[in-house]
C-alpha cells in the first residue's frame, strides 16, 4: 500500500461552548519518511491552533481507581 496524502486535524476548545478547529492535508512525495511527514503536519496544525504555547495537557487524577474513564 502507498500512501500519498495525509490529514491532520485538531479541534481546540475555546470555552464557553465554543471551539475552532483546524485540518491540513499534505502529500506525501516518493521518497519521503512517512513518520516524519505526518509529524510535521501535526506540529504546523497545533503551531496554528496554540501560538501562545504548548498544548494544555488534562488534569489526571492518579490515586481515580474508577473505571469510568473520564467521567466525574
Amino acid at each position: 500500500m502507498q500512501i500519498q496524502t495525509i490529514t491532520y486535524k485538531q479541534i481546540k476548545n475555546l470555552g464557553n461552548y465554543q471551539s475552532a478547529a483546524l485540518e491540513a492535508t499534505a502529500i506525501v512525495n516518493e521518497g519521503e519518511d512517512l513518520c516524519e511527514c505526518v509529524e510535521a503536519l501535526k506540529k504546523f496544525v497545533i503551531d496554528q491552533l496554540y501560538p501562545e504555547g504548548p498544548i494544555p495537557t488534562p488534569i489526571v487524577d492518579e490515586d481515580d481507581d474508577d473505571d469510568d474513564e473520564g467521567f466525574f
